[in-house]
């Protein structure tokens, strides 16, 4: 699988929890059609991994019962998908600088994972 994965998050430090977005990206890198299983993309849970400033992975809540046949999106060459998470971290996640990278997870295929993003949840109203 030629996948690549990209993450971006907006904005790099707020003061509220459900101030951040993230958005995730796939792009097909390669030259065949590549099937994307759209359940694992529907959760923040299953495609961020979050860390605090000391490594410890921040728990998010379990996703959703993924459905009886799993959505399935077609790339061509060249083509992507992405998935957007308003609101992302846990209302009780404390201040303080965090790490997150997108993963996309495909059976028993090597996990795809993005380059490490950090952002930082200001003290402020939580």
């Amino acid at each position: 699988m030629s996948l690549t994965a990209s993450l971006t998050i907006e904005p790099s430090e707020a003061d509220a929890p459900e101030a951040f977005v993230a958005r995730f990206r796939l792009v097909n890198q390669g030259d065949d059609v590549v099937g994307i299983n759209q359940a694992v993309l529907s959760s923040p849970s299953l495609a961020l991994e979050i860390t605090d400033a000391a490594g410890e992975p921040v728990l998010l809540p379990p996703p959703p019962v993924p459905p009886e046949s799993p959505p399935i999106e077609f790339l061509e060459a060249a083509e992507e998908t992405t998935a957007e998470f308003a609101g992302f971290l846990p209302s009780w996640t404390e201040p303080g600088t965090y790490r997150a990278r997108s993963r996309y997870v495909a059976g028993s295929a090597e996990p795809i994972y993005s380059d490490w993003v950090e952002f930082t949840l200001s003290p402020g109203r939580q």
